[in-house]
């Protein structure tokens, strides 16, 4: 599974938010750009775009935290962590930007300061999960430093029950559907494929026969975890090595709906964002999965043999990978 969520900033709805009015230069077109090259992990174009803008409008704070997110994106952390600071001064309460600090943070190696920074986004928002999990992560990272074996089987333990307790709240929602065609895929945290530069954070292997889920979610709430095998059990459930436009959007229809059920008051940027344009509409949300799977791979094919849509639907656009024949993936996310 990749991500949905775009860079740019969404109102609930899942829509782009209108034009806004700055206080000096307008610098909308640019920093457009900006945010449309920073969706497609081109940092070093965004950053430039960015830098167009600060140029022209010094005083637009905003462009602080997307030079932020295009230094992180870089891994300069060092700069990433000067301009989300430069923004969190106007923007204290920010909990998006101090999470994204803190995992600068983290990765420049200063734990502490990250720990603070997580406690802090915790203490705005207590059922962020990203927060949460972040601060276990470099709460574990901690304890490695003095105890590293301690904190090794610490982390092990704590993976091998949430990952127990996420598939128990995937398999009761899925029901004997799914689960007669899981019973001999093995699912784990472990290292996943990178996709135009980001790890997925679940993916199916046919070849393997297996689902794993990123590490880095090792310390996600058992529902954001459930919801991502929901997710996959999908395309564990065909069998096969092929996926397509379709088979994608029934594994997000899918999660999305498990999320709207089962989250509890849990916020994770993906699942909500999925959900919220599921809830809005299921075309929204279809329309933006067959968006960014196509940007993935130009090539990927409408429908495969287990998905093939069920009636004529105005999402399903007519390109070229309609008419191609079906490729085998190695990952399939």
């Amino acid at each position: 599974m990749i991500t949905l969520t775009p860079y740019f900033i969404n109102n609930s709805k899942g829509s782009v938010i209108q034009r806004k009015v700055f206080k000096g230069a307008d610098v909308t077109d640019i920093l457009t750009k900006g945010d449309k090259a920073l969706n497609e992990n081109q940092y070093g174009e965004a950053l430039k775009n960015y830098s167009d803008a600060k140029l022209k409008n010094p005083e637009e704070i905003s462009i602080y935290k997307k030079m932020g997110k295009a230094y992180a994106g870089l891994k300069d952390y060092k700069r990433a962590q000067e301009n989300f600071s430069k923004y969190l001064e106007k923007n204290p309460d920010d909990v998006e930007i101090l999470i994204e600090l803190g995992k600068a943070q983290h990765k420049s190696g200063l734990y502490k300061y990250a720990s603070e920074t997580y406690k802090k986004a915790i203490s705005l928002d207590e059922k962020n999960d990203l927060a949460k999990r972040s601060l276990m992560e470099v709460e574990n990272d901690i304890l490695a430093l003095y105890s590293p074996e301690k904190a090794r089987k610490a982390k092990f333990e704590y993976a091998r029950n949430n990952l127990r307790t996420a598939l128990e709240l995937a398999t009761s929602y899925l029901g004997n559907e799914y689960m007669k065609d899981l019973a001999n895929v093995e699912i784990k945290f472990g290292q996943t494929a990178s996709m135009g530069g980001t790890a997925n954070i679940a993916q199916y292997e046919d070849n393997k026969k297996g689902i794993t889920v990123s590490t880095q979610y090792i310390y996600a709430a058992p529902e954001v975890i459930a919801a991502y095998l929901v997710h996959e059990s999908v395309h564990a459930k065909d069998k096969d090595a092929y996926t397509s436009v379709r088979e994608e959007q029934d594994a997000y229809a899918l999660a999305a709906k498990f999320w709207i059920k089962n989250s509890k008051g849990i916020k994770d940027p993906e699942m909500d964002y999925a959900a919220g344009l599921y809830k809005n509409s299921p075309r929204k949300l279809s329309a933006r999965v067959e968006e960014i799977y196509t940007l993935r791979d130009p090539n990927i094919a409408q429908t495969s043999p287990n998905h093939p849509p069920k009636q004529k639907t105005s999402f399903l656009t007519k390109s070229k990978a309609a008419s191609q024949s079906l490729r085998k993936y190695d990952t399939i996310a």
